[in-house]
């Protein structure tokens, strides 16, 4: 399954900042994500917003999270599954809700 994950921390929170510095913050981040069936299709980051967008993709949710532990120690998640555009439009014209 695909998901959309979007992370929000504050400025005292944020691992890039001078309040609570973390400079190996993005290496255990990217090995916790690539560990154990998650796929990191692509990640965008807002510094100045404090906001990071990941597209993955993970079998189940279990797996998903503790991909994500990292991220949820200095902020918040909200994880929304997601299904690629074009197979969202062959599954509308299917079922008949779309020409």
């Amino acid at each position: 399954m695909l998901f959309v994950v979007r992370h929000t921390h504050t400025a005292e929170m944020c691992p890039g900042g001078s309040v609570r510095p973390d400079r190996e913050f993005l290496t255990k981040l990217e090995e916790q994500i690539s560990k154990g069936g998650v796929k990191l299709i692509e990640g965008y980051v807002d510094g100045p917003g404090h906001e990071f967008y990941f597209v993955v993709e993970a079998d189940d949710s279990v797996v998903l999270n503790t991909a994500l532990e990292q991220l949820r120690l200095v902020g918040d998640n909200r994880i929304v599954p997601v299904m690629k555009f074009s197979d969202a439009v062959a599954w509308a014209r299917k079922i008949g809700i779309q020409k």
